[in-house]
């Protein structure tokens, strides 16, 4: 039984009831009410306030096990207000709702008391977001749920105004959390509209992608017929936000998924596959072209031949185009696809992509050692004036050899092995593992205690022993232990010190928190937080804290990612932008002239030896006319 003060007896969704005089009502909520009695005059006519638009009046609730919620006003011209200016609200576009906030505001203040309050609280709210106001956005919408107590429409709709400004201040994942329990369950069209809009943009930035892709399909089954154009322009820009090695295999899935897609799903994985083939014709990237053809031929349309053009290419004859940079992307284990990942993001920061001059080209090694050098030729036929290559030594050996064999200047993210010939095309940017691992032990000798003389330890392990643990190639054997990542000894006993680098830095601190183990970490952290009193190689702008960047690029980093930029990504930014120094010398037109073609390679070579810039990852601002860069390597304590 349902006992209001104030009441009509009209069919509602959820609206609001007046007269003047108890009445009880039986019939359950959303029938006919028929009062048990009569009625006042027909002046206390059926007020029903239409929360349209940003405010429906359905009774969807964000927790299906409670009942539905309705505002009851105590004022007639409370209600009377609220409908006029919530009418409004649901016509109006971003400029309209604007001027909407005086009124809101002054009948916050008229009818300071009034249980419609939490819908004006969301509909200002929504106003605040539009102003860019996300702290007041997040206060009039956390009022708005105390006020409702989280139940009903209007605790629905605070609810993607708080997820909307945790994704506006960079919480993304925490925002995907808080609005994915509303997927599927709004009335209102211009609430799921926003809901799919902020779902989508959270998952993108949240790297679930997959999810973001769901999300779109939502966001137009779900939208009017008239705006469904400009919901895929919006859904073509935020694909391209999707970096294409990670866009690649949802498209995969999808394909498998829905082999002869129609209406909407026709229209998401045509975005997707138009945003991979634009790329991939940019970058020359073969084995992304083999794929696009054996996966989504039909969707290609005007780019397919294009694409087939470019599955088809192998070495191909040399030739330079001037504004080219090359990238030879590893894929042949997990380790070097994730630093292959990271280079490929630092190189565009560097090259200003999109929206620059430059143009980079990309080659895979298939997975495989034999494909390095298959990649570094096709590199040298689309147009690379020079090549960035070498994350391992094995790799840089390889690619070291190729230049000096070809003329064709590279740069080397990891040294080559010391047996590799000289030359004057090789230069190497990234730093020796050994420089740094004797760098960290000689620092951290200096910060063990000294053994306890009542502990006695096993005969074969020298009490004040220091361990090195890396990724496999990295693994030093000087030192008295040491261990690959995947192999770490089964206890620490009688261990002081290790040096971890890498990959197993996580996986060290973790194993010894809590023990008096004296940790040190190499450059490579792979975006773990390291606690106190850990030592850290230091380098350039490295390790970088995000709390206190003052570096204006790395500020420029910050603003389009959630993390900041691992060593590798320095590394393939630094190599970027002194390559792109060396490029934008060569004449504009490119050439397939094989002699004009080995003089452009040299003078490209002899230019990158002299650019400078502000560099990440160390000090120098270039190679200072040497093929090795210039780098102070120290150690600090974390505090």
């Amino acid at each position: 039984m349902l006992r209001t003060r104030d009441l009509v007896g009209l069919r509602t969704v959820g609206g609001v009831w007046d007269s003047r005089k108890d009445v009880k009502v039986t019939q359950p909520f959303g029938t006919r009410l028929r009062p048990a009695k009569r009625i006042g005059p027909a002046r206390f006519a059926p007020l029903i306030l239409a929360l349209v638009a940003a405010i429906s009046a359905s009774c969807a609730s964000s927790r299906p096990d409670d009942a539905p919620t309705v505002p009851l006003s105590s004022s007639v011209r409370a209600q009377i207000e609220l409908r006029a200016i919530s009418a409004s609200f649901a016509q109006a576009n971003r400029k309209d709702r604007l001027e909407l906030e005086g009124r809101l505001v002054a009948f916050e203040q008229r009818f300071a008391k009034d249980p419609l309050l939490p819908v004006a609280d969301v509909m200002l709210a929504w106003i605040a977001l539009d102003r860019g106001n996300v702290e007041r956005a997040r206060l009039l919408s956390t009022r708005a749920l105390a006020r409702t107590k989280g139940r009903g429409t209007t605790a629905d709709h605070a609810t993607i105004i708080e997820g909307a400004a945790l994704r506006r201040t960079g919480k993304a994942a925490a925002a995907l959390g808080k609005l994915l329990p509303l997927r599927g369950k709004l009335i209102d069209p211009h609430a799921r509209a926003l809901l799919n809009e902020e779902l989508t943009t959270s998952a993108v930035l949240a790297k679930q992608h997959g999810q973001a892709i769901d999300f779109m399909l939502d966001w137009l089954n779900e939208s009017a017929v008239d705006n469904r154009v400009e919901i895929r322009e919006k859904l073509a820009h935020l694909a391209s936000s999707i970096p294409t090695d990670e866009l690649l295999p949802v498209l995969e899935k999808r394909r498998a998924a829905h082999p002869e897609p129609a209406h909407e799903e026709l229209a998401v994985q045509t975005t997707l596959v138009a945003r991979l083939a634009e790329s991939t014709l940019s970058t020359r990237d073969q084995d992304v072209a083999l794929r696009l053809l054996d996966t989504s031929s039909a969707l290609l349309g005007a780019r397919a031949d294009a694409i087939a053009a470019l599955a088809r290419g192998g070495g191909g004859e040399a030739r330079v185009e001037a504004p080219t940079v090359g990238f030879m992307l590893p894929v042949r284990t997990p380790e070097t696809r994730k630093r292959g990942a990271d280079i490929a993001r630092g190189i565009a920061h560097g090259l200003g992509l999109p929206g620059s001059d430059a143009r980079l080209a990309t080659r895979g090694d298939l997975g495989r050692i034999e494909g390095i050098e298959d990649a570094l030729k096709g590199l040298v036929a689309d147009g690379a004036a020079i090549i960035i290559t070498g994350v391992d030594r094995q790799e840089a050996s390889l690619a070291a050899t190729f230049a000096a064999r070809e003329s064709v200047p590279v740069i080397l993210l990891h040294p080559p092995a010391p047996s590799t010939p000289a030359s004057s095309f090789v230069f190497v940017l990234g730093e020796e593992p050994e420089r740094i691992r004797k760098t960290l032990v000689a620092a951290l000798s200096t910060h063990l205690p000294a053994p306890s003389k009542r502990r006695p330890t096993a005969p074969h392990v020298a009490p004040r022993q220091i361990v090195w643990v890396g990724d496999k190639g990295t693994v030093d054997m000087g030192l008295a232990e040491s261990f690959e990542c995947q192999r770490l000894p089964p206890s620490w006993r009688g261990i002081a010190g290790i040096v971890a680098y890498g990959s197993c830095v996580a996986d060290v601190l973790l194993a010894v928190s809590g023990t008096s183990i004296q940790t040190a970490v190499g450059l490579d952290l792979d975006g773990v937080s390291l606690p106190k009193r850990t030592l850290a190689a230091t380098a350039g702008d490295y390790p970088i804290d995000p709390r206190a960047i003052t570096n204006p690029a790395l500020a420029s980093w910050m603003r389009q990612h959630a993390q900041a930029p691992s060593i590798w990504a320095g590394l393939g930014r630094d190599a970027a932008v002194l390559a792109w120094s060396a490029v934008q010398v060569l004449p504009a037109r490119g050439t397939k002239d094989p002699e004009e073609v080995k003089a452009r390679h040299r003078k490209a070579a002899e230019t990158l030896a002299v650019a400078e810039a502000d560099l990440w990852t160390t000090e120098a601002r270039g190679f200072g006319g040497q093929r090795k860069l210039a780098r102070q390597v120290g150690v600090r304590e974390v505090r």
